[in-house]
């Protein structure tokens, strides 16, 4: 009886899941199979499950939206902007975890930078970057997305630092070593997961940002997310492209997370300190 029980709870578990997973991966087929459909078959109604795939859609991004390398411009930016994020990030959250820089307080402030809203600053942004011409430019782009960015992760990073035991610390002082041998032969390995947490949510933030680069940009590094406005025609919507381009984004964020997602797990610390 309980052998039953358990049974049909195990399919019930997996029925659900099923059910669930299948909801959030629904877009993503559909986007998928609407990239491949002729354009009089997208809008068809009732939908066309069966049909000829073409790949003119992803052809017609690069010969008429020049959509590849405005990926491109997304990448350079949110690359950099990441990279940076965890190089000032790394050793500031390391001061604030373990010399209680500020006490609670200049964390607290620190956070409270990544809840700015960036409209209540872009226009004062705008007219200084205009002033200096660097207007539609990689350097204004990063230079902006480290405002929020920034705060993010050093809280984050010192969460993780917070962590870590201080005997670690104090055994490596013993050693010889001093804060930057701390840092770099002690916390740097020990972090790398958060490191990686931070770098994936970065990068995340940054090529998803939208209204930012809307102001800022023009024409030179107009990034990925900006162009998808330009879909929409006076009268209808070119959503063969649209769908294709929402698929080729997606491939540089899967390919982060498959080579970054092993070194996500926070356990790495555990057992560090044997009692």
């Amino acid at each position: 009886m309980k052998g039953s029980i358990k049974k049909l709870m195990k399919i019930g578990s997996f029925t659900v899941t099923f059910v669930v997973f299948f909801i959030y991966l629904l877009p993503l087929l559909w986007a998928v199979m609407s990239s491949i459909k002729d354009s009089s078959l997208i809008i068809a109604i009732p939908p066309v499950f069966l049909f000829k795939p073409t790949f003119s859609h992803y052809l017609r991004l690069h010969t008429e939206w020049i959509f590849y390398g405005k990926m491109w411009n997304s990448f350079v930016v949110s690359s950099i902007t990441a990279m940076i994020c965890v190089v000032v990030g790394l050793p500031a959250a390391f001061v604030l975890a373990r010399y209680r820089l500020g006490k609670d307080w200049l964390p607290i402030w620190i956070l409270s930078n990544r809840f700015l809203p960036i409209v209540a600053i872009l226009l004062p942004l705008f007219l200084m970057f205009r002033t200096w011409r660097l207007l539609d430019t990689y350097i204004v782009l990063i230079l902006v997305y480290l405002i929020p960015n920034l705060p993010f992760s050093i809280w984050l990073l010192r969460g993780f630092i917070s962590d870590i035991p201080i005997d670690l610390d104090a055994a490596a002082r013993v050693d010889g070593c001093g804060s930057t041998g701390v840092l770099f032969r002690i916390i740097l390995p020990l972090t790398s997961s958060a490191i990686a947490v931070v770098a994936i949510f970065v990068f995340l933030f940054s090529w998803n940002e939208f209204f930012i680069p809307l102001v800022l940009t023009n024409r030179n590094v107009v990034p990925v997310s900006v162009s998808f406005a330009g879909f929409k025609m006076k009268e209808w919507y070119d959503w063969g492209a649209m769908t294709a381009g929402a698929v080729v984004c997606l491939i540089p964020l899967f390919l982060m997370v498959m080579v970054l997602g092993q070194r996500i797990v926070r356990g790495m610390t555990l057992g560090a300190v044997k009692e």
